[in-house]
């Protein structure tokens, strides 16, 4: 493999507040040439719906594409490619990257990390000169296999049917109650 295949940043819209962090581009954003796509996607949307009616300050738009949208490495990963679905550290460390992190965060008062390589990622720039008024707020991957795989009851304490229709809803509910929680 010697070609590094890259999917860069999501602009959003000037005045946003908010902007996120995940893991790396994969085969749906290598296809689409848009970060955040396919079921993880659908599912931030969903998100930003039930933070919206909370923190409108912070997430006025229930659109993904209004914000800030990086990745903590720009390589895209995916298993029939490289067989990996996630950047290892040393990636997500490199000097280069960390420079390009620094930039596509610069201004934004609220930074959302999805996932372990996004959680590497948001350590590294609290430490970073310039962002000691940025809140970083650590969460969950929002794929289907992260979500399915560790929340097993609602809000309210209440066990999440498997198969259950609004299963993926109640889910992402408890993972915007711990963003909200980070604030």
């Amino acid at each position: 493999m010697s070609e590094v295949l890259t999917v860069k940043r999501n602009e959003g819209k000037a005045g946003m507040k908010s902007a996120f962090i995940f893991s790396c581009p994969g085969q749906e954003e290598l296809k689409s040439g848009l970060l955040v796509n396919g079921q993880t996607g659908k599912n931030l949307d969903v998100l930003l719906s039930i933070l919206n009616k909370s923190r409108p300050e912070l997430f006025p738009s229930v659109n993904r594409y209004d914000y800030r949208i990086t990745n903590s490495s720009e390589r895209v990963h995916y298993k029939a490619y490289d067989n990996r679905t996630e950047p290892v550290a040393a990636e997500v460390k490199e000097k280069e990257n960390i420079s390009r992190l620094k930039n596509d965060i610069t201004g934004y008062s609220c930074v959302i990390a999805f996932g372990r390589s996004a959680g590497i990622a948001a350590e590294l720039m609290s430490s970073e000169q310039g962002f000691e008024n940025v809140s970083f707020i650590t969460s969950r991957h929002l794929s289907f296999l992260s979500l399915n795989s560790s929340i097993r009851e609602d809000i309210n304490g209440c066990p999440i049917e498997r198969g259950s229709q609004d299963g993926t809803y109640k889910r992402l509910e408890v993972v915007a109650a711990q963003i909200l929680s980070q604030l």
